[in-house]
């Protein structure tokens, strides 16, 4: 274990006591001399990040990830999590997952069942498995990460944070043991997951499936979800309205289809997505269009494939579209999200699927529009249960352990990290899984030195402000040379979240009282 690691996690570990049901998580570096975790590259200071090196900054971020996830959930057993920095290959940032699985061992509530190592030595009392770690964990060694922690991720940047979160969340048990591609459980044996993964194409979960129907399923793409109670519960919580888009005529191929959105132009909205749609000339959009007379006023379809999207969008913003759609020009779901950059544009794009694309291509007198539907959720099914991610084909380490790209807002088990996340204060319906599978959460307020601030952990929408406070704590004590210093920094801290709104006035000054007896109790 890496020594400066192993200091910080010391150190928080005295700012943890009082804390009877926190787990406690230590990130063990793996990484070697001058690498990874070990960096030596200088950096400035940022955002709540007082590391002086990559490598240091990267430690920080790790752990006050391992004490977000240590103060929400319930633990008596350590869990360790292997750490390191390896290049991952192309648009990888992370990857993590449980270190090892157990079933039928005292305490696990379902026979013939996996649970994940961490969930399993939670729930029988003490390590099933001395001396290994618990979840194995890596990052990429290509991409430059934002390390601060306050959530404010400069542009073209990716929040470390939010990644780790990711990732330590997977390790934790948001994971099935499961092949997509075969359809088989590891050793034959279901997971804890998986009992909760429903098919509505055919009312069955997995856990009842045959293999082959299993592996159908891993590729039934917007009709598998996590039908837990408490995911379904915080659903509801979080969940935007339902955006469809739909097919209003011809009655032959009327209804609502999947769509993919587009990082240029005007936002999608039912404001300003309906009309009729005209097929573009050329088919695919990449040269000026031919039939502007036909397309302007109208939504204009043309073909994925030849040229940049923002090529296609160009054409058709000068014909006179008022929209536009992009049909893939490769078979499988969901449809793709749409990148590029330019400023110019103004209308909405949207992509639909081949099979889509070829039924509105084919058909005339077609309408199309966006309805916001506030019975139903956005990325749920009818009965509100969130919508797991099996998109077709298969994709290796995303397919089925995360929530569908779907949701709204943004969720932080998407297979994807969106720039709207801000693991350090939300972590939407992530626990709330979590809790399906097994875990105990938090229920409490956060703790400062055996004191209560009366800050709650979690809510019931996954807002961690009391473990951000708990964090901090634990930052700040561990990184402060004196007693002072630690009460100057946490009362900066304090005015920023009163501030914020996140804590009111009264909040932060019982923050500050229970920061006092650290200051006086502890050896800072």
């Amino acid at each position: 274990m890496n020594k400066s690691l192993l200091a910080l996690t010391v150190a928080i570990g005295v700012a943890l006591a009082g804390i009877a049901s926190a787990a406690d998580v230590i990130p063990v570096n793996f990484d070697g001399a001058n690498e990874g975790y070990n960096d030596p590259t200088p950096a400035a200071p940022v955002a709540g990040n007082p590391g002086t090196t990559v490598g240091q900054q990267r430690q920080i971020v790790a752990q006050f990830a391992a004490d977000l996830w240590g103060s929400v959930l319930v633990s008596n057993v350590p869990i360790y999590v292997g750490a390191q920095f390896n290049p991952l290959g192309a648009n990888v940032l992370g990857q993590a997952g449980a270190a090892n699985v157990f079933f039928d061992e005292t305490g696990l509530p379902v026979p013939g069942t996996l649970y994940s190592g961490a969930l399993a030595d939670a729930l029988h009392g003490s390590d099933l498995d001395p001396g290994f770690t618990d979840i194995n964990s890596q990052f990429s060694s290509d991409f430059a990460f934002y390390y601060g922690l306050d959530g404010n991720t400069p542009a073209g940047q990716i929040s470390f944070l939010d990644v780790v979160m990711h990732e330590f969340g997977h390790g934790l048990g948001f994971q099935n043991f499961e092949n997509e591609g075969t359809g088989r459980f590891l050793a034959d044996i279901p997971d804890i997951y998986s009992t909760f993964t429903l098919d509505n194409s055919t009312g069955k979960l997995w856990t009842q499936m045959t293999v082959n129907e299993r592996r159908l399923s891993g590729i039934n793409y917007g009709n598998v979800v996590f039908n837990g109670p408490s995911a379904t519960f915080g659903a509801g919580l979080i969940l935007d309205p339902r955006t469809a888009f739909r097919v209003t005529a011809p009655s032959s191929i009327a209804g609502e289809y999947n769509y993919g959105t587009a990082s240029f132009g005007a936002p999608v909205t039912p404001a300003n997505f309906n009309g009729n749609v005209v097929n573009g000339l050329p088919a695919d959009g990449c040269a000026p269009l031919t039939n502007a007379g036909a397309v302007a006023g109208n939504i204009v379809i043309v073909d994925r494939g030849t040229c940049g999207f923002v090529v296609k969008a160009a054409n058709a913003q000068a014909a006179g579209a008022t929209g536009l759609i992009v049909a893939n020009n490769t078979a499988g779901s969901p449809a793709p999200g749409l990148g590029g950059a330019d400023p110019t544009l103004t209308i909405p794009t949207i992509s639909v699927t081949q099979p889509d694309g070829a039924l509105i291509k084919g058909a005339t007198g077609v309408q199309v529009g966006l309805v916001v539907d506030p019975s139903k959720l956005q990325g749920a099914d009818n009965a509100g249960h969130p919508r797991l991610f099996m998109p077709n084909p298969v994709q290796s380490g995303s397919s089925g352990s995360h929530y569908d790209t779907a949701t709204a807002p943004n969720t932080l088990m998407e297979p994807a990290i969106n720039d709207s996340l801000n693991a350090a204060l939300n972590i939407d319906i992530t626990a709330n899984l979590l809790k399906d599978t097994g875990w105990h959460l938090n229920t409490g307020n956060a703790v400062i030195a055996g004191c209560d601030t009366s800050i709650k952990i979690i809510n019931d929408a996954g807002i961690i402000i009391g473990a951000n406070v708990q964090a901090t704590s634990n930052l700040i004590a561990a990184t402060s040379p004196d007693k002072a210093t630690y009460q100057n920094r946490m009362s900066q801290y304090k005015d920023q979240m009163v501030a914020a709104g996140l804590i009111t006035g009264k909040q932060g000054g019982k923050m500050m009282q229970c920061a006092a007896k650290i200051v006086k109790n502890s050896k800072i």
